[in-house]
């Protein structure tokens, strides 16, 4: 999200999603292998504004995924939500046909 006023990145507000979008998205959570964590985390970086991502990769995945952006990132009183299952800065409600982002 860009702040108009201020010409800067500001990350929007994690939230926990309600019970009735949690129950609609369950079953495409499963992250099968690394390669699925490096498209969730790019596809989070793109949607925070990055315009330089770098990804780290050691052992196929299984001992280091890093990825490294620039983008707006997350406030660090918003960490332990982000943290948590089902929380997201992605969704209003449970409206999933309202989605503008990659990912949630």
């Amino acid at each position: 999200m860009l702040d108009e006023n201020a010409g800067s990145k500001v990350a929007p507000r994690i939230r926990q999603l309600d019970d009735a979008a949690i129950n609609r998205i369950a079953a495409g959570e499963v992250v099968e292998r690394p390669s699925s964590a490096v498209k969730e985390l790019v596809e989070n970086a793109i949607d925070a504004m990055a315009t330089r991502i770098t990804i780290d990769i050691a052992d196929g995945g299984k001992t280091l995924i890093r990825v490294t952006d620039d983008g707006y990132g997350i406030p660090a009183e918003d960490l332990p939500l982000a943290l948590s299952r089902h929380a997201t800065s992605k969704l209003e409600g449970s409206d999933l046909l309202n989605i503008h982002t990659f990912g949630f």
